[in-house]
């Protein structure tokens, strides 16, 4: 496995990551501190303590760095202390996967790996290409691309363990190829296979590559990444697919509960909000939140609410003090009771599709638009739009993180820093 380039540096550092603790009624919730995105939606609920995130941004404001990527990439980059990951895919047949590290304060690529692709697909515009986001800990981070390769690098790129899924479990299966992506916990890494083929959901070790347990799921497309809860001494993986929400036991993937009977694609992933597990869908009556703590089957006990109208598509629900935010498909932000399910306000954003999920920090809300519009609004029950913010010639954001002074927007081949950048005083 050659590397393109290495010019990793002398970093071996280990940094601890903080978790502040959120509780909300009988719930436990976690929220990224500003050191770190170790995940996609950080910890899966798109929350961030970060300081000096800009309200406003263009090519000559608060503008950082803004560097090219190699291939095509639909994943979010994952921030671990002064690195940035990022993952890409190249060729007509996605040959050739990427792995990059950049410098959180310069930009500069530290190194990159590229690796070659054990499944062969045609790229298309509706055919994932690097979507699946890694996640990073304190020592390595671990990348999973749609062609079924799995692979962990240390932190300064290199190779620690390797796995072909497809190689092991059979091709992927379906139009729109895979778009789930990783999760972890301090000693494994999770992975929810789900198309038309042999469908799964798996625990992995870090250590190692080697599988902890394997369940088998219900044939389905869905592209929703599982949500890691800690729920009455347990710790569940909660994954939707098809018609319904699955809730695994995480030590040894035993079902603990579900629900059947959900409408629409399963794009987006579900977000924790206390005791309540938030699902989007791009239907209506199909989004509804579900209350932790059953067993068996809850379909007719645990579901609290189902709004009438929000929808979500691609993006997933953002839960913030006590609201839940949805952006649907035609590009209409709802804001939602986060106890009722009760619509506060609606309001059109006027970019048609969000694909990258909405970000909270602090008093804000920031929506990424397909257009690579961002809207920052104001959170809380009255609409309030305090910017709207573009850089010239951005495409579609795709996915975003957000660290102490750096919100970073990743498109299909950019990846830019943006920071509250404060006045010289003389």
């Amino acid at each position: 496995m050659p590397p393109l380039d290495f010019n990793g540096g002398d970093e071996g550092y280990l940094m601890q990551l903080m978790l502040l603790l959120l509780f909300i009624w009988q719930g436990v919730g976690m929220s990224v501190t500003g050191g770190s995105w170790p995940g996609f939606r950080g910890q899966g609920d798109s929350q961030s303590n970060a300081d000096n995130l800009p309200v406003e941004w263009s090519d000559t404001k608060n503008l950082v760095w803004d560097v090219p990527l190699p291939g095509y990439g639909q994943s979010s980059p994952v921030v671990w202390k002064r690195r940035v990951f990022v993952t890409a895919i190249d060729g007509p047949n996605k040959e050739r996967a990427y792995v990059i590290c950049h410098d959180l304060r310069s930009g500069q690529e530290l190194w990159r790996r590229v690796v070659g692709t054990t499944e062969k697909v045609k790229v298309g515009n509706m055919v994932s290409q690097a979507a699946p986001t890694p996640v990073v800990d304190d020592k390595r981070v671990y990348v999973f691309f749609e062609t079924g390769d799995l692979y962990a690098f240390d932190h300064r790129g290199r190779p620690v363990w390797e796995r072909q899924m497809t190689r092991d479990y059979g091709g992927v299966k379906g139009p729109h190829g895979l778009g789930s992506s990783l999760v972890s916990d301090r000693e494994n890494i999770f992975l929810a296979i789900s198309h038309l083929g042999a469908s799964f959901v798996m625990a992995i070790s870090k250590r190692d590559g080697q599988t902890v347990w394997k369940a088998e799921r219900k044939s389905g497309m869905a592209w929703g990444t599982p949500l890691l809860v800690r729920s009455a001494g347990l710790v569940e993986l909660i994954v939707r697919g098809g018609d319904g929400v699955t809730s695994y036991d995480a030590k040894d993937g035993k079902i603990l509960w579900w629900v059947t009977g959900l409408k629409g694609a399963p794009m987006p992933s579900p977000t924790l909000a206390g005791n309540l597990v938030i699902v989007g869908s791009d239907q209506k009556e199909g989004s509804m939140a579900i209350r932790l703590g059953g067993k068996g089957d809850v379909t007719a006990t645990h579901i609290v609410w189902r709004p009438t109208d929000a929808t979500a598509y691609f993006s997933s629900p953002l839960v913030h003090r006590g609201q839940v935010y949805f952006v649907s498909k035609a590009g209409i932000a709802y804001c939602l009771d986060l106890a009722t399910g009760k619509e506060l306000w609606r309001q059109r954003l006027g970019s048609g599709e969000c694909w990258a999920s909405p970000l909270a920090v602090g008093d804000r809300i920031y929506i990424f638009s397909n257009d690579g519009k961002t809207f920052v609004l104001r959170a809380g029950s009255a609409y309030q739009q305090l910017a709207i913010n573009s850089i010239n010639e951005l495409e579609r954001i795709y996915g975003v993180a957000a660290v102490d002074d750096a919100l970073l927007l990743r498109s299909g081949r950019r990846l830019i820093r943006l920071s509250e950048k404060k006045p010289n005083r003389s």
